[in-house]
């Protein structure tokens, strides 16, 4: 059935699934976090921003730690390991009174969850359709994120803000009790280039997921761009914060439809039509947030942006994974990501510096653009250098 994934792959794939949604709750509810550390601290709203530029850090950390140990150790104690300390650390948030300390408790939150994202993604990417598998644990990501949302706000009105700060812990002590039930024989390969006969294609094939993961990266810096500064274009054409919160959650729901398209279809009539229709869909998204000045308009710019950031990322990971046969740069996945959530925001405040919020929705379609075009181009020269190889070889 599925590849290396124990003696049950199914229950396998469904724990990752789960913890892999459990993991990526605090990157899509981040932008909330900044406002509860400002009322909270009462630090500044720049101040606030760099917490979250921490948090990424101590991410990227956590996936390059995750890149050398995954090789040597059970993916069952890193998954436990990486959830039980981001369970501590975000309750611990709720602690934090002083702006230095808040940092460093954060630096080792994103640490921990980033750690379990990068375990619970190689295991999917292990799925014998890998676009089926990331779509689900994306899916799945974004039902949970529309109620943590919820369970943030009920938490800030019932027991105050700080409180609200340590909500994530919720929802971390749940992936460190399922981790647990990963199999114990579950840890990273060591020598597969054997999958491949010829040099010729184990050379096309890692020059692709070299590529892949090149795209990941423009894809995703041009998805943390426009997101990062949604919530301020929404409010700038009138909308009330709570509404913007509400169309966020419901946004996340009604994503899904967009979401379950990698898990319904994998990449049935190739992944380039897939990753067309989700970079046109991604413009007209970022097309939408801009005009948008009713809350009707903003969910339907939230649900289609979100479908298709999901659709994206799971696509892109996937070309990653299926060529990638000594898992070198599927286990770089999420330090492409994390990197990414760290330069999206940074490119579109020095765009800011000199032009208005307009200059960043016409320049976060750039880089994602780039990604089509790159893959779509070693796609083809791969199928053709393929075909060269079998040619040659039936000829001898």
């Amino acid at each position: 059935m599925d590849r290396e994934l124990g003696v049950r792959p199914a229950r396998t794939l469904a724990i990752a699934c789960v913890l892999y949604a459990l993991s990526i709750i605090l990157i899509n509810i981040a932008p909330f976090f900044v406002g509860l550390y400002v009322d909270t601290l009462h630090i500044s709203l720049s101040e606030a921003g760099f917490v979250q530029t921490i948090d990424q850090a101590g991410g990227i950390v956590g996936a390059v730690l995750g890149f050398f140990l995954m090789p040597r150790l059970s993916w069952r104690t890193l998954a436990f390991f990486a959830a039980l300390v981001a369970t501590i650390a975000n309750a611990a948030t709720a602690l934090a009174d002083s702006y230095v300390l808040l940092c460093l408790i954060r630096f080792v939150a994103g640490f921990g969850v980033v750690l379990l994202t990068t375990v619970s993604a190689c295991a999917l990417a292990r799925a014998r359709v890998p676009d089926r598998a990331f779509g689900a644990g994306l899916t799945l990501g974004m039902l949970l994120s529309a109620v943590a949302i919820w369970v943030l706000d009920a938490i800030r009105s019932d027991f105050g803000y700080s409180a609200s700060l340590a909500s994530g812990a919720l929802w971390l002590f749940v992936a460190a009790g399922l981790a647990l039930l990963l199999p114990r024989e579950l840890r990273g390969r060591t020598d597969k280039a054997g999958a491949f006969g010829a040099d010729l294609e184990q050379s096309n094939v890692r020059v692709l997921g070299k590529v892949g993961l090149l795209a990941l990266l423009l894809f995703s810096i041009s998805a943390n761009v426009g997101f990062s500064f949604t919530e301020r274009v929404g409010l700038d054409n009138g909308l009330e914060p709570s509404a913007i919160a509400n169309s966020f959650a419901i946004g996340c729901i009604f994503s899904v439809a967009g979401c379950l398209m990698p898990t319904i279809f994998g990449a049935a009539g190739g992944r380039i039509k897939w990753l067309v229709i989700t970079t046109t869909l991604f413009i007209i998204s970022l097309w939408l947030f801009y005009i948008a000045t009713n809350v009707t308009l903003y969910v339907v710019a939230f649900s289609i942006y979100l479908s298709v950031f999901n659709m994206g990322l799971a696509y892109y990971m996937s070309v990653v994974a299926e060529n990638d046969p000594e898992e070198h740069y599927t286990r770089a996945i999420y330090i492409v990501n994390v990197t990414a959530q760290s330069l999206g925001p940074a490119i579109g405040a020095l765009v800011l510096i000199g032009y208005p919020i307009a200059a960043v929705f016409l320049i976060a379609p750039i880089p994602a653009v780039g990604a089509l075009i790159l893959v779509a181009y070693y796609t083809s020269r791969q199928s053709h250098n393929l075909a060269a190889s079998l040619y040659n070889r039936l000829k001898t």
